[in-house]
C-alpha cells in the first residue's frame, strides 16, 4: 500500500494521524464530559488516542524517520 503514495502524502496522512491522537488524549484528559463516562469508555478513547501516536510513529519510521 505504501507505493499508492508518495513521500509529501504519507508524511501529511502521519501528522494528521499524530494530531488527531494528541487531540483525542487531550480533550479526553482534560475534559469534565469525559469523566462522566463509564470506565470502559475512557479506557478505549485512550487506547484509541495512543494508538494513533503509535501509527503515526510508525509511518513516520517507514519514510525514513525525518
Amino acid at each position: 500500500m505504501r507505493h499508492l503514495f508518495n513521500e509529501e502524502t504519507w508524511e501529511f496522512s502521519a501528522k494528521t494521524v499524530n494530531d488527531l491522537g494528541k487531540n483525542i488524549l487531550t480533550v479526553g484528559f482534560a475534559s469534565y464530559f469525559f469523566k462522566d463516562l463509564p470506565l470502559p469508555v475512557r479506557i478505549v478513547i485512550g487506547i484509541v488516542g495512543i494508538g494513533l501516536i503509535l501509527t503515526s510513529i510508525y509511518m513516520i519510521c517507514k519514510k525514513g524517520g525525518k
